[in-house]
């Protein structure tokens, strides 16, 4: 009986060590098999797959454009000659891949007359593409080089290799814009900006007093008869929102300085050139017409009252700065500003106290300037001076051809250049902190990014000048997209050292009793093989 009574405590044991190994085995397995992975998964900051190592390696592949230039002349040894010269000039170029070719001479070559006839004959030959180029040489001109509105130049008989090479440079290619773009040295000067996909243009005309200045101008129809159709023709970059807005009593902050002459009048108003930035500050307040996220370009025409009117601006060196009759300046990016001062007789009516006699203001005059304005301000007209080279004056309201194809292959390498710089900053910045999200959307921003860039590489190789531009202008959005995306700043100021600060202290305690636990399953199972053992 009292062996019966001795095994039962031993059985009642054993069970119950069962059910705590049981207990303990299950409580081990639920925090550290399901709660440790859930807290891991929860907590861990999800990071799309990105081309992190080739978008590091774009710049150890440059951007080469390649460009087609044609020469003719009369006698083909000459053209020859001056192809091998030219050829050695380019060799050693970083950018420019250059392809000449040299135009035979046809029989109906000497039925030209005139350069323009001689031009049609060729391009009927030798048709161009977007980008390429061609010289044409004709005896019978004044200067070394007459640069045309299209993709051609006249030259010189006499003119010399090295001459056309600097008009190649200089104006065609324009290759010192392009080194100060693809430069990293901060000495090759001030760097505009990329070409942005949408410009707001806004031409505000500015009259202070109304009641004295009777001005009448239908500026709705001035901008859709010069301005609009001018964009409409350069639209391959971006996209232009033309807006016309009057404002009146837009008080004008410049002291102004009245200055003696031989007028009617008898004098004039001087306005310092170093007082025009701050002219601009005054009145920039005043001339938003709406609320827009789109870039913003001025184009403002002041009509000063006869009270301080004719307005002209002076230089440091007193001296006036008045051209072709007309006062206008440009501040980039900002816009263009234009006196237009009201005629003689308006005034004369004003200090003989006279009803304000109205008047209209002059349409052809300010839509040029303000056209010309226009292409200095979007980095289109080339305004470097080249000895013995001419140029063709505009007389259409589309830029000449040539010095537009330029800006869109230069709009082209800035934009691949930019959108490298963007992404290879951003990808060195998400290496460096690994806390910051990257989703689906950033993640297919800057792989299409990179495949953009790619491609209008290859498509400026290809000598596929508008496709290439389409595709680098594409890239560059894509990467502005992805960097600055709002997403990207979601865990920016929720480290790693402040997770663990937070989720330590509590899943500290949780943590004692499953050490706990392990301690106790570990002394039941050293006292299990201890029975056992005989």
């Amino acid at each position: 009986m009292e062996e019966t009574s001795s095994m039962k405590p031993k059985r009642k044991d054993t069970t119950e060590d069962k059910y705590r190994i049981a207990a303990t085995i299950a409580f081990i397995v639920v925090i550290v098999g399901i709660g440790v992975p859930m807290w891991w998964k929860t907590t861990t900051v999800y990071r799309v797959s990105l081309p992190s190592s080739a978008i590091l390696r774009l710049s150890e592949h440059p951007i080469k454009t390649v460009v087609h230039v044609s020469i003719y002349t009369q006698q083909p040894d000459r053209a020859q000659l001056l192809i091998t010269e030219l050829q050695n000039a380019f060799k050693d170029s970083n950018v420019w891949i250059m392809e000449f070719k040299q135009l035979s001479p046809f029989a109906k070559a000497a039925e030209a007359h005139t350069p323009a006839a001689l031009e049609k004959l060729l391009l009927q030959e030798h048709p161009q593409s977007v980008g390429d180029f061609m010289f044409i040489e004709w005896p019978k001109l004044e200067d070394e080089l007459l640069l045309t509105t299209e993709r051609s130049a006249l030259m010189r008989t006499d003119v010399t290799s090295n001459k056309m090479a600097q008009l190649l440079h200089s104006k065609i290619l324009q290759t010192y814009r392009v080194n100060q773009i693809l430069s990293t040295d901060e000495r090759m000067g001030i760097k505009s900006e990329a070409p942005q996909p949408d410009y707001d243009v806004v031409i505000s005309v500015l009259n202070p007093k109304p009641k004295i200045t009777n001005a009448k101008w239908n500026v709705v129809m001035a901008a859709q008869t010069y301005i609009e159709p001018f964009l409409a023709q350069i639209s391959d970059i971006s996209s232009y929102t033309v807006r016309t807005q009057w404002k009146y009593r837009v008080a004008l902050e410049a002291d102004l300085k009245q200055v003696r002459d031989q007028t009617k009048l008898g004098r004039h108003y001087a306005l310092q050139e170093s007082a025009l930035p701050h002219l601009l500050t005054s009145i920039a307040q005043n001339l938003s017409a709406s609320i827009t996220d789109k870039p913003v370009i001025n184009l403002v025409v002041y009509i000063p009252p006869c009270s301080s009117a004719p307005l002209h601006i002076y230089n440091n060196k007193n001296q006036i700065l008045t051209r072709d009759g007309v006062d206008a300046f440009i501040s980039p990016p900002w816009g263009g500003f234009i006196i237009a001062n009201p005629p003689e007789r308006v005034c004369m009516a004003y200090m003989n106290d006279e009803p304000a006699m109205q008047y209209y203001v002059n349409t052809n005059d300010n839509m040029q300037v303000m056209l010309d304005q226009l292409q200095k301000l979007l980095d289109i007209s080339s305004e470097v001076q080249v000895s013995g080279v001419k140029t063709v004056d505009i007389e259409q309201l589309a830029p000449r051809r040539w010095e537009y194809e330029s800006y869109i292959r230069r709009s082209a390498i800035r934009h691949i250049a930019t959108a490298s710089n963007t992404l290879q900053s951003l990808i060195k910045l998400l290496d460096q902190i690994s806390y910051i999200v990257i989703d689906d959307q950033v993640g297919t921003a800057i792989t299409k990014s990179h495949s953009d860039i790619l491609a209008a590489k290859a498509a400026l190789l290809e000598h596929r000048l508008l496709n290439a531009s389409a595709l680098a202008k594409r890239a560059f959005v894509a990467s502005e997209r992805g960097f600055f995306d709002a997403s990207l700043l979601a865990q920016l100021y929720f480290p790693d050292e402040q997770k663990y600060a937070i989720y330590i202290p509590l899943f500290l305690p949780v943590m004692v009793p499953v050490l706990s636990s392990f301690n106790m399953l570990r002394k039941l199972l050293q006292r299990k093989r201890k029975e056992k053992q005989p």
